[in-house]
């Protein structure tokens, strides 16, 4: 019998090494990174976007026919080197890709990879998108102009002060902090103007996004956190062609793995017993 509680306990110290849910962990795993996708380039043709990671292949995913004025929702994925691709819809995964960048993912920070400009002069983005919390009263908000009606804009409040001014078609603001509230917020351009609604909420940062639609230029707003400790806005467990979350299944075949022994030895153990 000791030698059988000897053996059960061992098993359970290995268990709680694994990380089972509940039991205190000598080490917990660094936090993901997050990554999210968009199509910004008004003339140019729908793509395949391509996620390579650098260090296991398993990461690696595509989300497929992804059209101009998409932004995808956030995609957790463990910090690593990743290579960003896009080929045209439909095309071999072995053709070379249109544009390509790269992103250094790392624990806890939030990106969004977007293709910007014209066609005739892609470029891959990678911006920085922030999630630490604004001052007292505020909410960040920054711009990006992926119109090629809005050669350049000055966004802002109606009747406020302007929040971005001279917002050049295929470019982007730095995060400004602006009064929390609820407002109509004009975006200007070659003395024309278009509105659209905006409610800044405490701890939060936003992006307004300037899109060119069949009826002209339509402004949208993303929520792009919501405090520093929370998951980005949108965030999604899995998704983008269905990636699991950072690690989480080899972690749980491990824990029931050693569940499975620990129940063998007792059973064992238990007739042993009665045969005496």
């Amino acid at each position: 019998m000791r030698t059988t509680r000897a053996v059960v306990a061992a098993l359970l110290l290995a268990l709680v090494g694994l990380g089972a849910p509940g039991v205190a962990l000598a080490a917990q795993p660094e936090g993901p990174a997050y990554l999210r996708l968009a199509h910004l380039s008004p003339d140019t043709p729908s793509v395949d976007v391509y996620v390579d990671s650098a260090a296991d292949p398993s990461r690696s995913f595509v989300v497929p026919g992804v059209g101009y004025g998409v932004v995808s929702q956030y995609q957790p994925l463990p910090p690593d080197n990743y290579v960003i691709s896009m080929r045209p819809a439909g095309a071999a995964a072995s053709s070379p890709p249109v544009i390509s960048a790269t992103v250094d993912a790392r624990p806890g920070g939030a990106y969004t990879v977007a293709g910007t400009g014209k066609s005739s002069d892609l470029g891959l983005d990678v911006l920085t998108d922030k999630l630490d919390i604004p001052p007292a009263g505020k909410a960040s908000v920054r711009v990006v102009n992926a119109a090629l009606t809005v050669p350049s804009a000055d966004v802002g409040p109606v009747n406020g002060p302007v929040w971005a001014q001279g917002v050049e078609f295929g470019t982007e603001t730095g995060y400004v902090d602006c009064p929390l509230g609820e407002w109509d917020l004009k975006v200007s351009s070659s003395g024309t103007s278009t509105t659209v609604p905006l409610t800044l909420q405490e701890n939060s940062t936003y992006t307004v996004l300037l899109i060119d639609k069949g009826t002209g230029l339509e402004p949208t707003v993303t929520r792009d956190s919501a405090g520093a400790g929370t998951v980005p806005s949108g965030a999604i467990e899995t998704g983008l062609g269905g990636a699991a979350g950072p690690d989480l299944l080899p972690l749980a075949g491990g824990a029931a793995a050693v569940l499975l022994l620990v129940g063998l030895v007792v059973v064992r153990s238990r007739r042993a017993a009665g045969g005496r």
